[in-house]
């Protein structure tokens, strides 16, 4: 269990493009314990009791993400935001939590099968890590929250407590409903809102991509709207073709979805490359726009086709 828990949270920080976005010094090794390594034991630790698939580890990510990048990190909040939250971030952040524990899984998965041995059950080992390192996120929430780091850092104004409920709580739905939906006998299938996440997820990226091309050789405005226009046109005519076709693909989890690998392969390649090249100017804007371009929209595009139209084995 640990070691394939290991090998998950290694392939996740590269998914992530954590790199990418915060830097060499930002991913170390208490990134990788939490949250990744505690979130993937956990999951490792409840395939002996419960139907762990696809559908949970999205789920799991999701919730993952809001409790790390809304509450522990809060890389979802700014005071520069409407009320201190980063309103179209947070559905980003939602898909790529999902995306990141997937593709993850799944590519450890490839590496190394699982097979048909029985999943082992939660060992003491695994009991300890799991307190202890949720316990010093605890702890290192409480120290800053008592010392202002947060508000001083992100320049939050006074709603920031009731952001932290409103992502803990969101994160406790998500963290219920991938709970529920193991307890049940079989796959339960995409929830629409998923669908619906996929699709604003690949719509937002292509559509800032051509608002900025078009400011930057200062076309005219109805020009732009007729250009976001067309992209968000086609993009919704793509997902209600797959939403029309969904149902037809196989039942059995697919090992080795090669839209999925090229997904998970372009990302964390991806973003090695752009720390190669650019180091310590990632946080000029010009890399956060190569990033959403180059590797962001295209990954984003290959998992939620590969998700929505297969299950992937996990």
């Amino acid at each position: 269990m640990l070691p394939r828990a290991i090998a998950a949270a290694a392939l996740a920080l590269l998914i992530s493009g954590d790199a990418a976005r915060l830097g060499w010094g930002a991913v170390g090794l208490w990134h990788l314990v939490f949250p990744y390594l505690w979130l993937f034991v956990l999951i490792e630790a409840s395939r002996a009791r419960r139907r762990i698939e696809d559908g949970e580890v999205f789920l799991a990510g999701a919730a993952m993400a809001m409790l790390y990048g809304g509450v522990y990190a809060k890389d979802l909040q700014y005071g520069f935001h409407p009320f201190g939250v980063d309103w179209l971030g947070v559905p980003g952040a939602l898909f790529d939590g999902g995306m990141t524990a997937v593709l993850a899984f799944h590519a450890a998965d490839r590496l190394r099968p699982r097979g048909d041995a029985e999943p082992e059950g939660m060992g003491v080992l695994a009991m300890i890590f799991l307190v202890f390192a949720f316990g010093a996120a605890a702890s290192v929430y409480g120290v800053k929250t008592a010392l202002d780091f947060y508000r001083a850092d992100r320049m939050l104004g006074p709603t920031w407590l009731v952001a932290d409920i409103l992502f803990a709580g969101a994160a406790w739905a998500l963290a219920r409903r991938a709970w529920s939906r193991s307890e049940e006998d079989r796959e339960a299938g995409r929830e629409r809102w998923i669908w619906a996440l996929a699709a604003f997820a690949v719509w937002l990226p292509g559509a800032r991509i051509i608002a900025r091309a078009c400011m930057a050789v200062e076309l005219p405005g109805v020009l732009l709207y007729f250009f976001v226009g067309a992209w968000t046109a086609a993009a919704g005519w793509l997902f209600w073709r797959l939403w029309r076709e969904r149902g037809h693909g196989d039942i059995f989890p697919v090992s080795g979805s090669r839209p999925a690998l090229a997904a998970g392969a372009w990302r964390a390649a991806g973003a090695l490359l752009l720390v190669l090249a650019l180091g310590e100017d990632l946080n000029d804007v010009s890399a956060a726009g190569i990033f959403s371009a180059a590797i962001d929209w295209p990954s984003r595009a290959l998992f939620a086709w590969a998700f929505l139209t297969s299950r992937l084995k996990v």
